[in-house]
């Protein structure tokens, strides 16, 4: 291997994230409730709207909401006669991103991964929503 090509490998290398080798700025998520069809809202740190429909159903979301900062969302699950329920989708580090004290280096751990969001996973890929009934009261 000549000179050029192995500092090209090497630059590109020390260039590159490890987490976003692997990884991406969006991940697949599934949603759904024990009640078919139940009404869903999906919104982001932001309280931006993501998603407005009927359960189940899965998104791809984005897993960064800044730099350095991961997403979290609310979801919002309701169907009448039944008692809405709130959950959280939060992010957490990708096992990853620790990869880059092996592979990926300095750059990759302080400004690629934390740029592209690779850095971060979903605590879960299933989010399920438990409606309960709600109780009527006889006059």
């Amino acid at each position: 291997m000549n000179k050029s090509a192995f500092t090209l490998m090497t630059v590109g290398f020390l260039l590159s994230g490890c987490a976003s080798i692997v990884g991406s700025t969006s991940e697949t998520v599934s949603f759904n409730s024990n009640v078919v069809d139940s009404e869903a809202v999906i919104k982001n740190k932001d309280n931006i709207t993501v998603y407005s429909g009927t359960l189940p159903m899965t998104l791809s979301l984005r897993k960064k909401a800044g730099f350095f900062s991961g997403e979290t969302y609310q979801i919002l699950a309701q169907k009448k006669g039944y008692i809405s329920q709130s959950q959280t989708l939060d992010t957490t580090l990708s096992g990853w991103y620790w990869g880059n004290l092996l592979f990926g280096g300095i750059i990759g751990m302080l400004i690629v991964d934390p740029a592209t969001g690779a850095m971060w996973t979903f605590d879960s890929d299933n989010v399920f929503i438990n409606l309960q009934k709600q109780e009527t009261v006889e006059p």
